[in-house]
């Protein structure tokens, strides 16, 4: 029994010792003053984190038309690897990731539907039969986001950069209802431009919390392909 306390004390005093010699004080001496500050060893420069956002689309620069409605209109992006880097005692951070996301855009109210006409999307009225008609532009990209971090404090920090967006698969899709059936009817390849850049910031009010905008000055179309509009996003930053 008391090897076996002996061994549990030394086991315990090993770690309290090491979880000390993660703190180092160190003491500076000049001709006119003394000070100490702490370095800890647990301070890598180096981390990889995961993200997320979640943000409402508000299309912007909309040609005649087309009416999207921004609380319909949602992106949500996963930042699944991003490495972050902080030189030494400085509050400024350097990140790239990478991150899958996907963005949609809703037509408001229920009469106008999306179609592909000679590869070129267009709007048209309904049939007087469809009920309860949602129409909507999607796509699904694999995106790189790359910010640079500034610290004020413990609690607020902001960061602004870009993001890179490959957009692998899009679609239009409209869904409705006849009597009693349900339709819900997709086409794909419509035209998206398959490399986009948005302009993004993020204003942090804690490491895993805080607010982003993202603007995209590109048109989600390529040209004379469907409605050439860019979009403006708000939302949580996770």
């Amino acid at each position: 029994m008391k090897k076996i306390f002996f061994m549990a004390f030394l086991a315990f005093t090993m770690n309290a010792n090491a979880q000390e010699s993660n703190n180092v004080e160190t003491t500076v001496t000049d001709s006119d003053d003394t000070y100490s500050y702490t370095v800890s060893d647990d301070d890598d420069p180096n981390d990889v984190s995961f993200h997320g956002f979640i943000g409402v689309n508000i299309p912007t620069n909309v040609p005649e038309g087309f009416d999207f409605a921004p609380f319909r209109s949602w992106e949500f992006d996963l930042t699944f690897a991003q490495y972050d880097y902080t030189p030494n005692h400085k509050q400024t951070t350097f990140s790239a990731g990478m991150g899958i996301g996907f963005r949609f855009y809703t037509l408001s109210g229920h009469d106008n539907m999306l179609f592909k006409d000679n590869g070129v999307i267009k709007v048209a009225k309904r049939d007087g039969e469809m009920a309860d008609l949602k129409a909507r532009i999607s796509t699904l990209n694999f995106n790189i986001p790359l910010l640079v971090k500034q610290r004020f404090s413990d609690k607020f920090a902001i960061s602004a950069g870009a993001m890179v967006n490959w957009n692998f698969y899009n679609r239009i899709r409209n869904s409705y209802e006849i009597g009693d059936e349900e339709f819900d009817i997709s086409t794909k390849n419509i035209g998206i431009r398959p490399i986009t850049v948005d302009v993004l910031g993020v204003l942090h009010f804690a490491d895993d919390f805080g607010v982003y905008v993202k603007y995209s000055p590109m048109s989600a179309f390529k040209k004379d392909r469907g409605p050439e509009f860019k979009a403006l996003t708000i939302g949580l930053y996770l």
